[in-house]
């Protein structure tokens, strides 16, 4: 059984059975074909000979069967050959007379009479391996004369031996022929499944961005060829998350704990006033609490997956999301000194996911409380044109170079890296929220300039573009 389990060997295996079944129902017609022609030329000796007899009978030479039967016998090298004359009265419907020319074999005429046909008219029956011939061959007034033949069929013909021979013979060759035929045409047509494992086969962990080409597939496997590419695209995706969370873990988790690690050591190399050992402890919560954070942000970058991300969209308003993330923030802002205000608000209904949108919106305002002066403002404002909405955040703080501003999206890039250190910044914030944005498929616009402040702006369609998209 398992040899079928292979589908070159299964197909090979059902193509095996079809042709046995058609080739033995081919054959059996063919023998069938030339049986019935064989017949045939028996009903037709049959008919020659019943005619034959006509004038004979006219003459009168014809009332004995058995001299009919003997003369019959001479004249055309049948043998053997039996014979019975029916005299029928037509008045009486009866038989009147009969003779027969054999009385062994007299159960072979027993067949209907079919008394009712025409003159000449000839009927054929079947007995065991003889064949039976009753034809009309006098009709008078009063009496109607029947010549009934009876011939041996000749189903054991040399032609019929050499026909069935031949089937025996060339069935299994044609078989065995079609056969290899098939096991060619199997694998040319599965010689793509060949190289589409093949190219599987190839791909390991370690070029995961390989695909399968579907240059000269069968459209029947192409679909196929298409749902495996799209499983290796989920597989690397998964994969990639996987190793950026390891490596850039492993990479940005060593400066604080060797700075906690520094610290600790320092602290206790000799013996120190509480107030010192305080002050250690403070620099490890806060580099506690930055790992913490990282962490966090690096799960989140590495665990969320962004088609079930865009399936928990809703509608909401997007001022309502904007008033609260503020609020959240403002006394984070005041401990640096720099006061948030709204110059412009309007109500906006957007479909959206709230908690997605709350932490971008959150990560960029800190942003600029951050990188921010002391005793500065940050200028929030809610508006519109014809086309989107805008959010714009404005600051007034140190800007950002324009070497760094094309790298400000990547993971732990950090323009000012002393102060972002310093500050708990991770280097993660502004990827987030450049993920956060594409899922919802917004633009993001910084315009910046070095020590005097930064600018950015979300696009965010109007909600009959945005309803379209996700209609789509």
């Amino acid at each position: 059984m398992k040899m079928l389990k292979s589908l070159k060997l299964r197909l090979l295996f059902s193509f095996f059975i079809i042709n046995v079944v058609i080739l033995t129902i081919y054959g059996s017609f063919i023998y069938s074909t030339a049986k019935k022609g064989v017949l045939n030329t028996t009903d037709t000796e049959l008919k020659m000979i019943s005619i034959d007899v006509i004038p004979d009978f006219k003459r009168g030479d014809c009332e004995n069967a058995k001299d009919v039967a003997d003369e019959l016998i001479d004249e055309f090298l049948i043998e053997p050959l039996f014979v019975k004359i029916i005299y029928y009265d037509k008045k009486s419907k009866k038989i009147e007379h009969e003779t027969l020319s054999s009385k062994e074999h007299e159960w072979l005429f027993d067949v209907p009479l079919n008394e009712i046909g025409h003159l000449g008219s000839i009927y054929y029956f079947n007995k065991e391996n003889y064949r039976v011939s009753s034809m009309l061959i006098f009709d008078e007034t009063d009496t109607k004369v029947f010549i009934q033949l009876a011939l041996q069929k000749n189903m054991d013909s040399l032609y019929l031996k050499q026909l069935f021979l031949g089937l025996i013979i060339a069935t299994p060759i044609l078989l065995v022929v079609f056969l290899i035929i098939a096991g060619i045409l199997i694998n040319r047509t599965l010689s793509p499944v060949k190289e589409v494992i093949s190219s599987v086969k190839s791909i390991s962990a370690n070029n995961l961005s390989s695909r399968v080409s579907t240059k000269g597939i069968p459209s029947e496997i192409k679909d196929l060829v298409a749902t495996f590419n799209q499983l290796l695209n989920n597989l690397e995706e998964s994969f990639n998350k996987i190793t950026d969370f390891s490596n850039n873990a492993s990479h940005e988790l060593k400066t604080p704990l060797t700075v906690i690690r520094g610290e600790i050591e320092v602290a206790l190399k000799q013996d120190r006033e509480p107030v010192e050992y305080k002050e250690v402890l403070e620099d490890i919560l806060q580099e506690s609490i930055s790992i913490q954070k990282m962490i966090e942000q690096l799960f989140f970058l590495a665990k969320k997956d962004m088609t079930e991300l865009a399936n928990e969209f809703g509608e909401l308003y997007l001022d309502e999301v904007l008033t609260d993330t503020i609020s959240q923030l403002e006394k984070f802002a005041l401990s640096k000194d720099i006061h948030i205000e709204i110059k412009k608000i309007i109500p906006i209904t957007i479909y959206a996911n709230e908690t997605l949108l709350k932490i971008a919106i959150s990560n960029i305002i800190r942003n600029a409380i951050l990188y921010s002066n002391s005793n500065s403002f940050i200028n929030i404002s809610l508006d519109e044109n014809s086309k989107e909405y805008l959010l714009i955040i404005e600051d007034n703080g140190q800007g950002i170079a324009n070497e760094d501003l094309e790298h400000i999206f990547e993971r732990f890039y950090r323009a000012d890296k002393a102060r972002s250190r310093k500050d708990g910044g991770t280097g993660l914030g502004l990827s987030i929220v450049k993920m956060i944005l594409d899922i919802h498929h917004y633009d993001i616009e910084i315009k910046t300039i070095l020590n005097i402040g930064t600018t950015v702006i979300i696009k965010i369609p109007k909600l009959d573009k945005i309803t379209k998209w996700i209609h789509i």
